[in-house]
């Protein structure tokens, strides 16, 4: 199928173009890079064979299973959104296609391979003889450094070479902020706003931090729990032995699409007999309601500034960012977490005690922190605390009446909450994931996209990934199906993988019409 023409410059990863346009792209391309004088020629670094990622571009979709229609796109095809972006052969036969002169560039494609990374590197790029030898793992996410996000994992299911770009050439290893991901900070912000009060709390000390942090969690969980929905809940989890955090956009009790989780559990669930004692009333109906708990059903909330269809490299990153939240939350409710590992990876002390000025403030929001809100001791402790936030003194007197001093007793409050939230602990998750897209300008839903919870697609799409961050390969590029997000990158114009398959599909392009000469030449002699 062809890619959709309608552009959509201010997409948070990227737009999608015709395959003239690309074809256009890569003509241009070429020519730039004859023009390159102070570059040796850029080179294509192998892509280690059998792996493919359609395995997540392939997870069904509400549509494959259930057969509902959909105005948008259809999941689950395996058809291409993108067309090839060299011209077929019968096009090839009616006109005739005059090429730049690439002679330059290509003469010495083996012998200045050193002389091209050299280059490389003095643009502060990646090269073949990179002079940190560190692996990014190393380099960017190694203590005192802040762990893995979400973020870091998702952004090579878009492109690993940009995300490498951002993290050695971007102040922090920050995207930019562009016009379109301050529209969507807001929207999210709006919805939050919808469910949550923002309160200013002070921090003096880390473990402040990390205890606001869990307070955080715990209240959303409370707000799950009384509304049956919350937002920008952060989680913690592991992968490969590293920890790693994010913010989900949206818990909810309600489920998205019950047609298509019935679906998935006849697939995936074989033993109906043997289902719980929770699972037959809730399917069933529990008229006293004892144990009819919901589910917990995760959405990511994405905003868009076009209504085109949305292709599957613009949803690849959505499913796996939501697979990655469904195993850090259900490895959290099952009690997977330590979270005293967790506390040492962010260098916080379980044991030492919060400010006096931030239980003050915490106390002010939870009163609970008190193990008897009503003593005239406590009370008196706490208008001490809050007058004089930097008083030590104040605290040691009255700590025995304080619950929620330290982390390690924190954790405790955390670990019941999160039985009340989850009481079936990993069976309490639902079987479906949703990405919803909403329009950046008014909030409006564009559309939304189903999808099953697969342990296999997350884990393939993992094994691949960290290698990398591993250091044991180096970034790859798109594929040139996908050469469309170079358009909106702003590393495309001295980005190696780009220049290398922009001229790798001349020569092929070069070759088939010196062919096709031949082939005409032969067949008038005859």
């Amino acid at each position: 199928m062809a890619a959709p023409n309608i552009l959509d410059t201010e997409s948070d990863y990227g737009s999608d173009i015709s395959p003239e346009d690309e074809l256009l792209l890569l003509e241009l391309i070429s020519q730039n890079c004859q023009s390159a004088k102070a570059k040796g020629p850029a080179h294509l670094p192998p892509r280690p064979g059998g792996y493919d990622s359609s395995n997540i571009d392939l997870l069904p979709s509400r549509i494959d299973i259930i057969g509902h229609e959909n105005s948008m796109v259809t999941e689950g095809s395996g058809t291409s959104m993108a067309s090839s972006t060299i011209p077929s052969r019968s096009e090839l036969l009616d006109t005739d296609v005059t090429y730049p002169d690439l002679s330059r560039a290509l003469a010495g494609i083996g012998d200045d391979r050193e002389r091209g990374a050299k280059a490389l590197d003095e643009q502060g790029t990646e090269s073949e003889a990179s002079e940190d030898d560190r692996s990014p793992l190393q380099r960017f996410r190694s203590f005192p450094r802040r762990p893995l996000t979400v973020t870091d994992l998702t952004a090579g299911a878009w492109c690993e070479l940009q995300y490498w770009y951002t993290l050695t050439r971007l102040p922090g290893g920050r995207r930019t902020k562009t016009p379109a991901m301050k529209a969507g900070s807001i929207i999210h912000e709006k919805l939050e706003d919808e469910v949550h009060t923002t309160t200013q709390i002070d921090v003096l000390t880390k473990e402040d931090g990390f205890a606001l942090r869990m307070w955080n969690f715990i209240q959303g969980l409370r707000t799950l729990r009384e509304t049956g929905m919350t937002r920008e809940l952060e989680v913690w989890g592991m992968v490969q032995g590293n920890f790693v955090n994010g913010v989900i956009d949206e818990l909810t009790h309600d489920n998205p699409n019950p047609e298509f989780e019935n679906e998935l559990a006849e697939i995936f669930d074989p033993t109906p007999d043997q289902m719980s004692l929770h699972s037959y009333f809730a399917r069933n109906g529990n008229p006293a309601g004892a144990l009819s708990q919901p589910k917990v059903y995760l959405i990511d909330v994405k905003t868009r500034g076009s209504r085109a269809p949305v292709t599957k490299a613009l949803l690849r990153p959505a499913k796996i960012q939501l697979l990655l939240y469904h195993r850090f939350l259900s490895d959290i409710a099952a009690g997977r977490l330590d979270f005293f590992k967790l506390f040492g990876r962010y260098g916080v002390d379980p044991d030492d005690t919060f400010s006096d000025g931030f239980i003050a403030q915490i106390g002010d929001l939870h009163d609970e922190i008190f193990q008897d809100t009503s003593s005239p001791k406590a009370s008196t402790f706490y208008a001490h605390a809050a007058q004089d936030s930097e008083s030590r003194g104040s605290q040691q007197g009255a700590g025995q009446l304080l619950k929620y001093q330290t982390l390690r007793e924190l954790l405790r409050l955390v670990k019941a909450e999160v039985k009340l939230t989850f009481p079936e602990g990993q069976k309490s998750m639902g079987l479906m994931l949703r990405v919803q897209y909403i329009h950046r300008d008014n909030g409006e839903e564009i559309d939304v996209h189903d999808f099953p919870v697969s342990k296999q697609a997350l884990d393939e799409y993992l094994k691949r990934y960290m290698v990398w961050w591993r250091g044991e390969r180096k970034a790859s590029g798109v594929d040139i199906e996908e050469a469309f997000k170079c358009r909106t990158c702003e590393f495309a114009p001295d980005c190696t993988w780009r220049n290398a398959m922009a001229e790798e599909q001349m020569q092929k392009a070069r070759v088939r019409e010196q062919e096709r000469r031949q082939a005409s030449r032969r067949s008038r002699r005859e």
